[in-house]
């Protein structure tokens, strides 16, 4: 029998959220969790979440997968685009997982739902940019010279009087100005603008595990003698914790654009420093989406046994970064291991068959395409 040689099981608390990687919507069951981030050499490397259930994780390259599981074709063809990446974030992973499922590797539901997505994507970013311009228009409010007793101005005058009137204020000229209220609009798509308009991705999913959250003590209430209650009461907490940074941080984004003046200075100045407030909120809730997805997809109680087993090994860790991002320092890790006997081709964490796991990952795909 040929001997598997791991590396050393590690004990680890990132200290920055690119250290804690960004969550891969992997299908394999054994390599759920699983977290990309850049490595130390050009590429990048895994972080995957103990197979036993207990407490570390493994550091590996996608070659040393192949010690741990028999990956599907979808994760093979995943890890090689991501090992293309110049960078490793939410975007970029989100990015590389939708052209993936728009090729059919995920199943015929993820391909079809990709490729709406794409088409939603590009709405979104033309009405970020004009709440974003109507924001200007509004906050500025230019006055045309003799405008007394004038025809009032329609929107797209209104617009190219407000670009020329803001650009020389900013030392930057109206071509540059458009051009900047369009990169702030792929910027700003996953966070929104207005609160009249429909909730963008990241507010979305703050509600998402909000509900999400609320479900699940009610449920852990239920069952308040049996042993899994107190599983649900610890990702209830560490739900709390993301839910109040997260609110302080998409709040904090949101305010950028109540200045579209000041906001603009700052793009000019230092657009990567803005790019990084609004992406703050994404890196915090990256991975509770599929966590949210494990449970709605349990309807009974055994289902949802299994799902609190699962989604204890998945809670992501904050970082020691998130300190500085919201002026704490907060204590959220997940719990303990958790140990039972496992039959044959049966995921040790749900109880369900590999096959079955599979087919429910790529349903998920399909969902969060």
């Amino acid at each position: 029998m040929t001997a598997l040689y791991l590396p050393p099981l590690q004990a680890y608390h990132p200290s920055t959220f690119l250290e804690r990687g960004v969550a891969v919507p992997l299908t394999t069951p054994l390599l759920g969790g699983t977290r990309a981030r850049p490595a130390t050499k050009p590429g990048v490397e895994l972080i995957i979440p103990n197979p036993s259930g207990g407490r570390g994780v493994y550091i590996l390259s996608w070659s040393g997968i192949s010690a741990m599981c028999q990956p599907t074709l979808h994760d093979k063809i995943f890890s090689k685009r991501i090992g293309e990446l110049p960078s490793v974030t939410p975007g970029t992973i989100r990015r590389i997982a939708r052209e993936i499922a728009a090729e059919g590797l995920a199943g015929e539901e993820a391909m079809e739902a990709a490729r709406q997505a794409g088409h939603r994507d590009k709405d979104d970013r033309l009405v970020t940019n004009y709440l974003l311009l109507m924001n200007l228009i509004e906050q500025v409010n230019v006055v045309p010279a003799g405008s007394a007793g004038a025809v009032p101005l329609d929107q797209e005058a209104k617009a190219r009087l407000t670009v020329a009137w803001v650009a020389p204020r900013i030392g930057r000229t109206p071509a540059w100005t458009a051009s900047a209220l369009e990169d702030l609009a792929d910027v700003f798509g996953n966070i929104g603008v207005s609160s009249s308009a429909p909730p963008a991705r990241t507010p979305r999913l703050h509600a998402l595990l909000r509900a999400t959250r609320a479900e699940i003590e009610t449920w852990g209430k239920s069952l308040s003698q049996q042993v899994h209650d107190p599983l649900a009461r610890t990702i209830c907490d560490v739900a709390d914790v993301t839910l109040s940074l997260s609110a302080n941080l998409l709040k904090r984004a949101a305010d950028m654009t109540a200045s579209m003046m000041e906001l603009l200075r700052a793009w000019s100045a230092d657009p990567a420093a803005v790019a990084h407030i609004a992406a703050r909120p994404e890196w915090l809730l990256d991975g509770w989406e599929q966590i949210c997805l494990i449970w709605n997809f349990a309807l009974d109680d055994a289902a949802r046994r299994a799902a609190l087993v699962e989604i204890a090994g998945l809670l992501p860790l904050l970082p020691r970064e998130v300190s500085d991002w919201c002026d704490t320092a907060p204590d959220a890790t997940g719990p303990g291991h958790v140990r039972r006997m496992v039959r044959l081709n049966e995921d040790w964490r749900t109880g369900a068959t590999v096959m079955d796991l599979i087919a429910r990952n790529e349903h998920f795909r399909a969902i969060t395409a």
